[in-house]
């Protein structure tokens, strides 16, 4: 068409306005193909863009599914991980060690009704701690990971610690503040140690203060030499056939006759039977293994509790329950000490102990170790097992104590303690035997009338008991 345009013979105006022409159709057909361009390549673009989402929101999800449903505990972040049991954020991870590391005990002023929010996370510490127990976290694993921590951690916690209080993160209105041992506050296994320490001192107490009113009747009478036929097991859990809960007097004032002799050995039998029946650990025991417990174990009970009464009467003897003692002169006894045993006691376990003070809760928690101290063959397996478990109980207690008491001391220097003490029980046995050997010598011998109920009750007490 072009070549026609420009073959045909016209005037020069013709000739520029053709010529016009082509150059307005020709700007307009490249302008046209430029657009289409254009907008195919935008369209090129915009469907890539929506791949390219598509492809990144279904790898997001697929990323999101496998979280859901799990537990998670993050008031400050989102949980970046496992930690003791469920999935929390480094903030809360952090919390809950130091709290369970550190033994913290926490308040809450508003009865535990505080809602948590990584906004206002420490408001509330006492919450915040019981929102980490409910979403599952496990003290357990917290303490585990002490025994291997390393100084690294320690500084790791400490930054946790300050990036928490930081200003930019924390709530102004912080209420709560470590707090001591309430009774609404959450329990830790310190504190129940504690409180068994606390309730065996208070027991003990209690029983040594019993006393009977003269209204009660009883076998035991000023004589203190009673004929009267009575058996161990019926001695045991009727205590008043043997004898009245009179006051004990521990102040050693005079030497003891033989009469003083006889009724304080009586006042020792009912204080141990009343110590046992008021120790919940020996009522869980059936009748048969209390009765086989308490045979073996009078003996030991009986010269613990003579021993610290010497130091604390500060006598150069035995000293009684009645205000009396049986010295060491030979000279000055009542009957012949034929095996010395109250030499022995000075020398072997008085002496010892006056190095040692114990305090009270210490004298209180070796007798309950002196009931659970070994296993009696004739034991039903079910009574060994108890017998056990509650022997090393009372001294896992006994280590608390002393480490409350003296948090000064190491490990190693409270394990010597206990050692120590431990080793004084071997006294006791060694009384335990020499003072049987000194009532079969008597008995045959006939160098001291026991009269005829002491005659099966001593051996039961005694001879049986070794």
């Amino acid at each position: 068409m072009f070549n026609t345009l420009t073959s045909l013979d016209h005037s020069d105006a013709f000739g520029d306005v053709a010529s016009s022409a082509l150059d307005e159709l020709i700007r307009n057909s490249t302008a046209a193909i430029g657009t289409h361009n254009n907008l195919t390549g935008m369209q090129q673009m915009t469907n890539l863009s929506t791949s390219q989402f598509t492809q990144s929101s279904s790898l997001a999800n697929s990323q999101e599914a496998p979280n859901r449903g799990r537990k998670k505990n993050s008031t400050i972040n989102l949980a970046f991980g496992k930690h003791y049991g469920v999935n929390a954020c480094n903030g809360c991870k952090g919390f809950f060690r130091r709290s369970v590391w550190n033994n913290r005990q926490y308040m809450c002023r508003f009865d535990g009704q505080c809602a948590i929010a990584k906004e206002h996370r420490n408001v509330c510490r006492a919450c915040r701690l019981k929102q980490c127990f409910i979403a599952g976290m496990n003290p357990r694993a917290v303490q585990s990971e002490r025994e291997r921590s390393d100084p690294l951690h320690e500084m790791e916690d400490c930054d946790d610690e300050y990036r928490e209080n930081s200003p930019d993160r924390c709530s102004v209105e912080v209420q709560t503040e470590h707090y001591s041992i309430k009774s609404d506050a959450l329990p830790s296994p310190d504190a129940e140690l504690n409180k068994a320490a606390d309730a065996l001192l208070a027991m003990h107490r209690q029983v040594c203060s019993r006393v009977d009113p003269p209204s009660v009747s009883g076998y035991s009478r000023s004589d203190g030499l009673s004929s009267a036929s009575v058996s161990f097991i019926n001695a045991f859990y009727n205590p008043n056939m043997i004898s009245l809960r009179t006051p004990l007097v521990i102040t050693a004032e005079r030497v003891a006759t033989m009469k003083d002799v006889m009724q304080d050995w009586r006042r020792h039998f009912v204080l141990f039977a009343d110590w046992l029946h008021a120790l919940p650990e020996f009522a869980s025991l059936s009748v048969d293994d209390q009765i086989l417990i308490a045979k073996s174990r009078f003996g030991s009970f009986y010269w613990w509790l003579c021993a610290n009464w010497t130091n604390d009467a500060s006598c150069d003897g035995v000293c009684y329950a009645n205000g009396t003692y049986f010295p060491r002169s030979e000279a000055l006894q009542c009957f012949p000490d034929v095996r010395g045993c109250s030499e022995r006691m000075v020398v072997t376990l008085s002496e010892p102990l006056r190095e040692l003070q114990l305090d009270e809760t210490e004298k209180c928690l070796m007798l309950a170790v002196i009931v659970f101290s070994d296993e009696p063959l004739e034991l039903s397996v079910s009574g060994k097992e108890h017998v056990r478990t509650m022997g090393y109980r009372f001294v896992r207690i006994l280590h608390h104590h002393i480490r409350n008491r003296e948090p000064t001391l190491s490990n190693s220097a409270i394990g010597l303690r206990i050692a120590k003490i431990m080793i004084l029980l071997t006294a006791t046995t060694n009384l335990v035997y020499m003072a049987s050997d000194n009532i079969q010598l008597h008995d045959v011998l006939h160098i001291v009338d026991f009269g005829s109920w002491p005659d099966d009750f001593i051996k039961n007490s005694f001879i049986d008991s070794i």
